[in-house]
């Protein structure tokens, strides 16, 4: 039998690494698609064992993408949001290359949001629209691309409240608080991007099952109160929720942080959590994420 063979986008990202540690833990080997094979990153992915072959190159070079994809039946595609169509483009590289090597299967990580109808009337003046309905356009392409296909769409990464994103989102956090634009009756919808990576093995192991499936990616719908009390139990200091008035929203709702939370609020009324436990596959919820990154947090407060 052909060995079970899958190529890895983007694989020392989050969810790129997921997706290795979960598709060698039931017997695939993985191409791991990487942009220097000699940093740290990719490196660290030799601690998955000699099932995991590293492949240095960018989409935009197809000769070395399609050394990467040479024999592999299945591809995890997922992307960094961008603000032109670089998505559009790399999608129509990526995905004719996997066809052209007779790739059955193709799992995209695409984004929550999409599972409004209405987002693009929401996104008219967002500044966060072209990162967003970019993966609308690569998701018809995923579609139409005549393999067996499966649709990821994640909820708000747990990763953000990590070192070093959580600086860039929350500054203030070195003052013990969060302040954010989502409102204390919010409620996130939340996902450990390891969990995309779970997702998608269980859509490779089973294709009948998980083929032709859009699967909203959401471990936990949680209150941004609670999360950020769970954040404060983990690193051992309460951190206090700061909520932005509607005024002072409005005032920088151009700004991309801001922009990204706006868009988060009421996404879990698009999530139903019966049917994503539906698929059988465990889930990471808030307070055993922070319990699995807590070395990531010591120190991540104060001067």
């Amino acid at each position: 039998m052909p060995k079970k063979t899958a190529l890895v986008m983007r694989a020392t990202g989050r969810q790129g690494t997921g997706a290795i540690r979960h598709l060698v833990e039931v017997g695939w080997q993985v191409h791991a698609f990487v942009t220097d094979a000699t940093s740290d990153r990719a490196l660290a992915l030799r601690c998955f064992g000699p099932q995991v072959a590293l492949f240095q190159g960018i989409w935009n070079d197809p000769s070395t993408l399609k050394e990467a994809i040479h024999g592999c039946r299945a591809l995890f595609f997922n992307q960094l949001p961008s603000t032109d169509d670089a998505e559009l483009q790399e999608a129509r590289v990526v995905l004719k290359l996997a066809e052209e090597a007779g790739v059955q299967h193709v799992v995209f990580t695409s984004s929550l949001p999409l599972s409004n109808s209405n987002i693009q009337e929401i996104l008219q003046t967002s500044a966060a629209a072209l990162s967003i309905l970019g993966k609308a356009d690569v998701e018809r392409l995923v579609k139409a691309s005549g393999m067996t296909w499966t649709i990821l769409r994640p909820g708000y990464f747990l990763t953000n409240l990590l070192p070093p994103l959580i600086y860039y989102i929350h500054p203030e956090i070195k003052q013990n608080k969060m302040i954010n634009s989502y409102g204390p009756a919010c409620r996130l919808a939340v996902v450990d991007p390891d969990d995309t990576g779970a997702l998608a093995t269980a859509a490779f192991e089973d294709p009948v099952k998980f083929g032709s499936q859009t699967i909203a990616a959401v471990s936990e719908i949680v209150r941004f109160d609670d999360l950020v009390e769970e954040f404060g139990k983990a690193i051992g200091t309460p951190i206090e929720a700061i909520y932005r008035t509607p005024k002072e929203t409005e005032e920088i709702k151009h700004e991309r942080v801001v922009a990204g939370q706006l868009i988060c609020v009421g996404l879990d009324k698009f999530v139903d959590m019966e049917e994503v436990r539906s698929w059988g596959v465990p889930l990471t919820s808030t307070r055993s994420f922070f319990k699995k990154h807590k070395h990531e947090l010591q120190d991540i407060t104060g001067p």
